[in-house]
C-alpha cells in the first residue's frame, strides 16, 4: 500500500487523476485474454464469433441478468469463465493482491515455486472506451479499457473493470505489457512465493477473503475452507512455529 500510494502521489503530480486499476496474478504469465492463451480449433476471429452466438444463443434461460448489447454479453460471458477478448482488472488493490495469494503458491514440475505478481496500470482519461453505443467490442479496432454495468455481486465486490483488446489482421494479441500505449504505464510489483500465506492471513484481518470477494455460496464455502483446514504452503508454517514453541524452555517454577 506504501508503494501504491507513491505511485499515486506521482501520477496526480503529473497532472493525471484518473483511478488506478491492479491486477493479481499467481504466476509471471504475460497479460492475455483467455482467448489469446488457449488453443483454439480454428482462426480466432472465427471462432470468436462462433462462442459468442452460441452464448447469445444458450444463455438466455441461464442467466439472472439479460444483456442489452454486446458489451453487456462479453462482461456476462466473461464473468462465468467464457473466453473472450477481455483481461479482469480491479479498482482494488487489495483484491488484486488477494488473486495472487488465494492459493498456496504454484510449483512447476521441477518443484520451483513461483513468485506472483501485481500489475499497477496508471491509465489516462483517454483510456477508456466511453462510446459503446457508437463500437462494439467485436470490432474493437484499439485496445481500450471498459467499466462494465454492475451485472452482478462479483463485479460489484471486485471493482470490476476490463481491458478489451484488439485483435490484429493477423490473427494475434499484442501483450497488454508490450502494448505501445500502455506498456509505460504499467508496474510490475513481485509478490515473493513464500509471503503468500502471511499475506493472506493479514488480508482476512483486513476483511479480505473470498467470501467478501465472492459473494455467494461458493465464495462463503471456498472461505469456510480455507478457514478450517491448512493450505500445503501454511502447513509448513504451523510446522515452524511448533519447532519454535517446543524449543523454548519452560520457566521454572
Amino acid at each position: 500500500m506504501a508503494l501504491v500510494d507513491k505511485e499515486k502521489d506521482a501520477a496526480e503530480n503529473a497532472g493525471n487523476d484518473a483511478d488506478f486499476l491492479f491486477r493479481g496474478q499467481r504466476r509471471d504469465l504475460s497479460l492475455l485474454p483467455k482467448l489469446a492463451r488457449i488453443k483454439l480449433r480454428g482462426e480466432i476471429i472465427n471462432i470468436e464469433n462462433l462462442i459468442i452466438d452460441e452464448f447469445r444463443r444458450a444463455s438466455l434461460p441461464l442467466a439472472e441478468f439479460q444483456p442489452v448489447d454486446d458489451w453487456d454479453l462479453l462482461a456476462l460471458a466473461q464473468h462465468h469463465g467464457l473466453p473472450t477478448r477481455l483481461l479482469d482488472w480491479t479498482y482494488s488493490a487489495l483484491a488484486a493482491l488477494y488473486f495472487v495469494v488465494r492459493k498456496a503458491p504454484y510449483e512447476d514440475k521441477e518443484g520451483n515455486f513461483e513468485d506472483g505478481v501485481v500489475w499497477l496500470l496508471a491509465p489516462s482519461i483517454e483510456d477508456f472506451r466511453t462510446d459503446t453505443e457508437e463500437f462494439g467490442p467485436l470490432s474493437n479496432k484499439i485496445t481500450k479499457i471498459f467499466r462494465p454495468k454492475i451485472i452482478s455481486r462479483r463485479i460489484s465486490a471486485q471493482g470490476g473493470a476490463f481491458t478489451v483488446h484488439k485483435i490484429n489482421a493477423k490473427g494475434r494479441v499484442v501483450k497488454f505489457e508490450k502494448h505501445a500505449n500502455f506498456k509505460k504505464k504499467l508496474l510490475k510489483i513481485v509478490v515473493p512465493y513464500n509471503c503468500l500465506a502471511r499475506i493472506r492471513h493479514r488480508l482476512n484481518i483486513l476483511g479480505v477473503n473470498s467470501s467478501t470477494l465472492f459473494p455467494d455460496i461458493d465464495g462463503l464455502c471456498k472461505h469456510l475452507q480455507w478457514r478450517y483446514s491448512y493450505y500445503e504452503d501454511e502447513q509448513q508454517i504451523k510446522k515452524t512455529l511448533t519447532r519454535r514453541s517446543n524449543g523454548r524452555k519452560k520457566p521454572r517454577r
